[in-house]
């Protein structure tokens, strides 16, 4: 060889290798740059020596109780807690550690090492959800909690409420403990308890509130009610019964009923120990018939809730299709449940009256609206197949494709059943 070539292709091969050095040693920096601005949190120390640090530094502590199967915990690890903002915040103000309070087998040696603090904080503490966030006092204190996911300005807002003693939620219950009864230091409590998922002490603090009998001309103290009102043994509950077209300027007439209702539903469900799956056609005579009179605008919409749910489970579709039958003329029926109930028809039940059935309410779901729903008319047109219509069931699946293409949706799923159905094949 040339000793020149050889020279020219040694000094490229040097090169190369340097630049490859460098392009990993920038990518490198970069993912330490990022890590260095988020929070930094403790590694390999034990919560003993956590709280020792807080008390020698005059740190709040901030630890996140998370889970490794828990979604909201992982989109907070990898977008919200990175963030230069948060960062700056909490490493300026907490000692910050995380705890995985489940194990897997795929665990290291640090997460390995901290589950026995994992498993007291779990325990102390009584987690429930995930993501949890224990903010402590320098002191070794709880004075705070938070939870679930949120976006970074909402999360520093978490935060800035953990360090203030007139936000903090075991503070401001201490504070309660020892006789305040404030009327607005006790609305500002139940919005804390209830921020904090905490239920019971939402209700006992709202009820504290209410008995100082605020006006409900106040469209606060609606919004208050409807925020704390949490089942039907709450105060708000009955308040909201008695005046429903007050709250209807605060709230959506249909979110307004969707919670009365579903208040009701919960403690009737309770009363009976669920135990409709014993009842027999005389039992859900009498029993529908009283709900109707003590709830005449949810009864109809509660016993279809209990009669699909129960009969659904028993595989009795004669009798799912013949409940909601009975409920496709209610007011309060929606073209959402009408296409669910036609949906698990579909895919649950091979019985042609029945399936015939449920193609009347999959078409009335859709039928009166200006704007087709694709969705339903996708239902629609697979019941029809499902009954051997096939060329009418062609017809309703492109009409539910052309509906998505003006819409500016995927249509990939209409085509793979249009292609099915074209083809004989079972679209179920």
């Amino acid at each position: 060889m040339n000793p020149t070539k050889f020279t020219h292709a040694f000094l490229d091969m040097i090169l190369q290798k340097k630049c490859s050095l460098l392009v990993l040693l920038v990518m490198l920096m970069s993912v330490m740059d990022a890590q260095d601005k988020g929070i930094h949190f403790e590694h390999g120390s034990s919560w003993k020596v956590m709280l020792e640090t807080a008390k020698k530094e005059h740190k709040y502590i901030f630890v996140d109780c998370f889970t490794t199967w828990c979604g909201p915990c992982k989109y907070m690890s990898a977008k919200i807690f990175p963030k230069e903002e948060v960062g700056t915040f909490f490493n300026n103000h907490f000692i910050n550690a995380k705890f995985q309070i489940d194990s897997t087998a795929r665990d290291g040696e640090e997460i390995k090492n901290q589950y026995a603090d994992a498993a007291f904080i779990n325990k102390m503490y009584n987690i429930k959800a995930y993501p949890t966030y224990l903010f402590f006092s320098p002191d070794g204190e709880l004075v705070h909690l938070e939870l679930g996911s949120s976006e970074a300005d909402a999360f520093l807002v978490k935060a800035a409420n953990a360090i203030n003693p007139e936000t903090q939620y075991f503070t401001q219950v201490k504070k309660y403990e020892v006789g305040n009864r404030e009327p607005e230091f006790l609305k500002k409590l139940a919005i804390v308890a209830k921020n904090a998922f905490d239920q019971a002490a939402t209700s006992k603090y709202a009820k504290a509130y209410l008995a100082s009998k605020p006006s409900l001309e106040n469209k606060e103290t609606l919004r208050f009610i409807y925020e704390t009102t949490t089942s039907s043994h709450d105060e708000g509950f009955s308040i909201m019964m008695s005046n429903p077209a007050k709250f209807e300027t605060v709230v959506d007439k249909k979110e307004l009923h969707d919670a009365l209702k579903g208040f009701i539903s919960i403690a009737e469900a309770e009363k009976i120990d669920y135990a409709f799956q014993k009842f027999d056609n005389i039992q859900w005579k009498t029993y529908s018939a009283a709900l109707a009179t003590q709830y005449p605008d949810y009864a109809d919409e509660i016993i279809t809730d209990y009669k699909t749910s129960t009969f659904g489970n028993k595989q009795d579709w004669k009798s799912y299709a013949l409940a909601v039958d009975q409920y496709a003329t209610s007011k309060h029926i929606s073209n959402a449940q009408l296409n669910d109930f036609a949906w698990t028809i579909f895919k649950k039940c091979d019985d042609k009256t029945i399936l015939t059935a449920a193609a009347a309410w999959s078409k009335q779901s859709f039928e009166k609206e200006a704007k087709k729903n694709p969705t339903y008319m996708d239902t629609y047109a697979n019941l029809l197949y499902k009954l051997g219509q096939k060329e009418n069931a062609l017809l309703w699946e492109q009409k539910a494709m052309a509906e998505d293409i003006a819409l500016g949706h995927d249509t990939i799923w209409e085509q793979e059943v249009i292609d099915k159905i074209r083809k004989g094949l079972p679209t179920w």
